[in-house]
Order: C-alpha cells, then sequence, then structure tokens
C-alpha cells in the first residue's frame, strides 16, 4: 500500500472506533454516522484492533476490521454525519488529477462550459519549454517564472475543481467531495486540517507539482480510440508517447 492507501485505511479504523466508543470530543464531536463507498457503514470496532492502531499496522488494521480502500472513481472517501470528505495525507504527494488524457479534458471542458482551446495553447507551451531543457518533467507551481501553468491560474481553476471534488475524466463521481480532509495519519487527531470547497484551490494552487507522462497512455497508441485527440497532447521522448497529464501536491 502507498502512503494514499495506508492513510485512508488508517483514518477509517481511528474514527470507526471513535464512533463506536461514542466520544464527543473529536473534531467531528459525536461521530454517529461513518460511511463510504463500501461496507464501513456496516462495520463494528474490534477490542482486538487496538494494538494494530497503536503501531500504525495498516495491513493487519485493515484484515483485522475488513476495511476496505474506496474506489478511486469517488472523489468522496469517507463521509462523516452526512459529509463526504476527500482525504489527502500531506507526507506524501497525493493526486489531484490522475493521469488524463485529452479526451477526459474534452468531457470535463465540455461539462463546465470551457474551451478546451486553451488548454492546447497551454500544453504546447509546456512541451515547448520542455524540449528547449528549460523545464523538467514535473514542473511545480512554487517555481512561478518556469511553470508554464501558472499564469493561468484562473482558467485552470474551474477544471481542478472538477477533478478535486465531482469527477474524473471519464464520468462525474457518484460520491463527490462536499470538503477536503488533509492529515498525517501518524498525528492524529492533531493534524487533521478540514478545508472547504471555496477555499481550498486557493490554498494549494503554489503547491500544485504538474507533468505530461506516459502513464496512462492507451497501450494501443496510436491505434486507439480517440487517437486523434490524444495526439494533441502526445510527444514521443525516449522511446515512449507521453501525454497523460497528471497533478499531484508537493510535500508541505
Amino acid at each position: 500500500m502507498n502512503i494514499g492507501e495506508k492513510s485512508e485505511i488508517y483514518l477509517k479504523a481511528y474514527l470507526l472506533r471513535e464512533k463506536d466508543k461514542k466520544y464527543t470530543n473529536t473534531i467531528f464531536k459525536r461521530i454517529t454516522q461513518l460511511s463510504d463507498d463500501g461496507n464501513l457503514d456496516k462495520l463494528k470496532w474490534v477490542a482486538d484492533a487496538e494494538k494494530y492502531l497503536q503501531s500504525y499496522d495498516v495491513e493487519n488494521l485493515k484484515k483485522e476490521l475488513k476495511i476496505a480502500k474506496s474506489n478511486s472513481s469517488s472523489k468522496s472517501d469517507i463521509t462523516i454525519n452526512d459529509v463526504n470528505y476527500s482525504v489527502k495525507d500531506v507526507t506524501g504527494k497525493p493526486a489531484i488529477i490522475n493521469h488524463t488524457t485529452r479526451p477526459g479534458f474534452e468531457r470535463v471542458c465540455k461539462y463546465l462550459g470551457v474551451d478546451i482551446a486553451t488548454f492546447d495553447k497551454i500544453i504546447d507551451d509546456y512541451w515547448d519549454k520542455r524540449m528547449a531543457g528549460d523545464i523538467k518533467e514535473d514542473v511545480k507551481n512554487s517555481d512561478s517564472d518556469s511553470s508554464p501553468f501558472f499564469v493561468h491560474k484562473e482558467y485552470l481553476k474551474p477544471i481542478i475543481n472538477y477533478f478535486t471534488f465531482i469527477g474524473t475524466g471519464s464520468k462525474d463521481s457518484k460520491i463527490p467531495a462536499d470538503k477536503i480532509l488533509e492529515l498525517d495519519y501518524k498525528q492524529l487527531p492533531d493534524s487533521i486540517k478540514i478545508f472547504e470547497k471555496a477555499v481550498y484551490f486557493d490554498k494549494i494552487w503554489e503547491r500544485l507539482q504538474i507533468c505530461v507522462r506516459s502513464k496512462g497512455m492507451s497501450k494501443k497508441y496510436p491505434y486507439c480510440k480517440n487517437s486523434k485527440s490524444i495526439r494533441k497532447w502526445t510527444r514521443h521522448i525516449q522511446g515512449k508517447y507521453r501525454g497523460a497529464f497528471h497533478i499531484r501536491l508537493d510535500k508541505k
């Protein structure tokens, strides 16, 4: 399991204990409702799991309590007292947009009423700078002078917010997120920070690390569905086609 998966499983176990023990001094007050897109609402805290919680043994926590990670298509990882949260562990580099080729952005831009032609120009600028050696594969918005994305904040805002809260390149989530829950799972509960949808984008803008990669490309490319669209963002470098757009949060 990666850090994000461990963090999500651990948080669910931690909150399950707080709910079943009826604690009232949690950051969420008394937890009366706890669920995800799986079986979390049917699970019960087991006393034998306490030793795994204390030792951060996530593998055994998962086995003991039968906790599952939420589906990657669900923007909400956990629902607490009827509020849907997307969980981001700040000790790793959680994804905001996960390896998506241009057709996925065509769908999202159409949904939002945003002209994708502007995005095409931004990607062209990225490739011009990358091929010239001015930037590497990963570009950080904290380096505002070199990032080809930094000056396009207002254009990118609704697109990034869509992927953060509403859905993916292929479809809307069945459980969209209402808020973001950031944490370090080994520092609960003190590390928990909750962000409203209206403010989260501005909080993370300069922490974004953006790239265009080969991961996420169809194995059949260039002989695949939507290849004409995919080609607009794709270059062939070091024996690989690279055209999948990816954003993650840089570590704090």
